[in-house]
Order: C-alpha cells, then structure tokens, then sequence
C-alpha cells in the first residue's frame, strides 16, 4: 500500500525518482513508439500481399479463359472451316513419294 500511496501522494517527484530516470523514460517511450510504427507497418504489409494476391489470382483466372479461349479457337476442324471459303481443304489421301531416276549415259 505505501507504493501505491507514494505514487499518487506525488512523494515520488520530491524524492527526484523519475526526474533522474528521465533519459531512460523517454528511450522507453521511443521503443513503445517504434513498436506501434512497427504494426502499422505490419499491417500495411500484409495488406499489400493480400492485394497482390487477389491480383495475381485473377491474373490467372484471365489466363485461363484466354487459353480456353485459344483452344476452342484453334480446333482442326474449325480452322478448316474458316479456310474453305479460300478453297484450302483437308487432304484425305496420304502424301504420295515422288522418286527421281537416275538415268546413266
């Protein structure tokens, strides 16, 4: 009981206790002040990851409707359709070899 009386009494500043503990007081109160900077930073931090990531994942997503897009698009026998107005068909038959023979004098 007599701490608590000495601190609300105000004997505490007559003995001189905090006024020769100033420097170390006020270095406590930057560090308490550099650890709440230090959460906001945190925080801004993780929100910015956060962001990132929700971007990145529709990045994503538009890159595979791209593909799917692509895919559909490049089929053989659509693309053969889009060419046969040019008169450019599907060949049915195999390649035929052509030989050249030599003919000796």
């Amino acid at each position: 009981m007599t701490i608590i009386k000495t601190i609300f009494s105000g004997e505490m500043f007559k003995k001189g206790i905090v006024l020769n503990n100033i420097p170390f007081l006020v270095f406590i109160t930057f560090l308490m002040l550099l650890y709440v900077a230090y959460g906001y930073h945190i925080d801004n931090t993780v929100r910015e990851i956060s962001n990132e990531t929700k971007k990145g994942d529709q990045l994503y997503s538009e890159l595979q409707s791209a593909l799917e897009m692509y895919d559909t698009k490049s089929l053989q026998s659509k693309i053969a359709n889009e060419v046969a107005h040019w008169g450019l068909y599907e060949s049915i038959d195999p390649p035929l070899i052509i030989k050249e023979n030599k003919i000796d004098n």
